[in-house]
């Protein structure tokens, strides 16, 4: 039997990464942080992997997110990201292809996040850890390509203005620092063509 590989492909996406130039960014007083951008296969198309933070993390409390944390010591991204997700939700690091790390943003909390995109070969026996995680779902990846899904509000941070985008799933609102990568990531993929705000979350 055929199965239909999703667009684009996994080769696509790993190849672009490997000969891309990313954003790195370097902010006095900021925590470096590593996020997995875990994607699925599912008949033929990407899903997204996402988490909702439980109410009482120090940070991005009950917010959507991507498994992910600081960067410990001696880490770099891929362990730090790698690390995280086998903590927040007990996902295998075996059971993760990586593709390679894309763009960093800062967060107005303090963060510089780098996306580490990965493929995974199975949800099978994911589960949150009750302490971080309340919640992991997975989103159509194509779903936040359709502008009409997007919502935006400019916000001023710090006395700059900046676009922020909502996207509501399931009864979930994504938005913030993992809205901003994945917007990215679907610009970097020519899958969205408006400009980016790059690095602010």
């Amino acid at each position: 039997m055929h199965i239909r590989e999703p667009n684009p492909s996994r080769v696509e996406i790993e190849n672009r990464l490997r000969t891309y130039q990313r954003r790195t960014q370097q902010r006095d007083g900021f925590r470096r942080a590593a996020v997995l951008l875990p994607l699925y296969a599912r008949e033929g198309e990407w899903q997204l992997l996402l988490t909702r933070r439980t109410a009482h993390l120090p940070h991005h409390q009950g917010q959507i997110a991507f498994p992910g944390g600081s960067v410990d010591t001696g880490e770099d991204c891929i362990s730090a990201a790698l690390r995280e997700a086998q903590e927040e939700i007990a996902l295998d690091p075996l059971q993760v292809d990586i593709l390679g790390c894309h763009d960093d943003i800062w967060t107005p909390t303090g963060f510089i996040m780098s996306p580490v995109v990965g493929v995974l070969a199975s949800l099978n026996g994911l589960h949150p850890n009750p302490v971080e995680v309340s919640r992991i779902f997975t989103v159509p990846l194509l779903f936040f390509a359709q502008e009409g899904n997007a919502e935006s509000q400019t916000l001023v941070h710090d006395g700059v203005r900046r676009t922020v985008h909502f996207y509501r799933y399931a009864g979930e609102t994504i938005w913030g620092a993992t809205a901003l990568i994945i917007r990215n990531f679907l610009l970097f993929m020519g899958l969205l063509t408006e400009r980016s705000e790059r690095g602010e979350g």
